[in-house]
């Protein structure tokens, strides 16, 4: 197996989590494919394109954040288009997810940006941990490699 996860609880949530050295390869895999297939789908969401920059250039570590200090991306959660709504289909995909939550399915930590602690991935994720109250949430935090 390419990855080697391991499960950690934390508030009502268990988490799949990599060991540090496979954090980077894993979002490189498939966070980045899955930002660059968005890239395509909505090329003017100029955050993607910000994050698909970054991403290489970042270093990963496995952190406890209190979810209230995590700030969701202002133009992602009011970006709407004649015939896309984020916000609405995100609220959708939570009502999804909590099923799965509710049930104890694990759940990747969140992925932040050390900067301004920017939620960057796990937007579905961090709806649901927020409207059970989990305080605090493991994060994969992305630091720039200086």
């Amino acid at each position: 197996m390419k990855y080697q996860w391991r499960y950690e609880k934390l508030g009502d949530v268990t988490y799949n989590v990599l060991p540090e050295s496979q954090i980077k390869p894993f979002l490189m895999d498939w966070i980045k494919r899955e930002w660059e297939i968005d890239n395509a789908e909505f090329p003017s969401q100029s955050w993607t394109v910000e994050w698909l920059e970054l991403l290489p250039r970042m270093h990963f570590t496995l952190q406890v954040l209190n979810l209230v200090d995590i700030t969701p991306r202002a133009e992602l959660m009011s970006y709407k288009t004649p015939t896309y709504d984020f916000i609405a289909r995100l609220k959708e995909r939570a009502q999804e997810r909590e099923i799965s939550f509710l049930r104890g399915v694990s759940s990747e930590p969140l992925l932040v940006n050390h900067c301004g602690l920017e939620l960057m991935d796990g937007y579905t994720r961090y709806l649901v941990f927020k409207k059970h109250k989990q305080e605090k949430v493991l994060v994969y935090v992305g630091r720039l490699n200086d």
